[in-house]
């Protein structure tokens, strides 16, 4: 089988799929990954994923690829990491996603980079827009949409 068949493999997975070498430059980046992040492939390759290209973030808000990257640990020390983290879109908004990175062996215990293998966590999103939409609930008059006396404590 050749490149090409992998390729197409790649490509037609449901989850986006990206390989980074070990200097963390992007070597591949397929279609689900387009999809779900709106970069495409040309964005992307030959970048390093250390330029905080997609800005991922964990649950407090800290930039992973500034500190704490899975890709990084992984080409490190060879062990999988798994996390839930948000994804910056190319159209500016936060996805959340579950994201895998596996180290990928060169020979003898090198390590010639990193897959990080991602979906995005809809349920994750419905939760915030039904939480989103019991707030505004609670602080506004069901008839007339106002704002009610919880929203004007809130905004005093």
């Amino acid at each position: 089988m050749d490149e090409a068949f992998f390729k197409r493999l790649l490509d037609s997975m449901a989850d986006g799929v990206y390989f980074v070498d070990a200097q963390r430059r992007i070597t591949f980046w397929n279609k689900a990954a387009e999809r779900i992040s709106g970069y495409t492939a040309q964005e992307v390759l030959g970048k390093s994923c250390a330029d905080n290209l997609l800005r991922h973030v964990d649950e407090s808000g800290r930039e992973l690829c500034v500190e704490g990257c899975p890709v990084a640990a992984v080409i490190r020390d060879g062990r999988m990491r798994k996390a839930q983290v948000y994804m910056h879109h190319k159209l500016g908004h936060r996805v959340p996603v579950v994201v895998r990175a596996t180290a990928l062996p060169y020979d003898a215990g090198r390590i010639l980079g990193a897959v990080e293998i991602f979906h995005a966590a809809f349920e994750k999103v419905d939760i915030l827009q039904e939480i989103q939409k019991l707030r505004k609930e609670v602080l506004t008059d069901p008839l007339t949409g106002v704002g009610n006396r919880r929203y004007a404590e809130i905004r005093l």
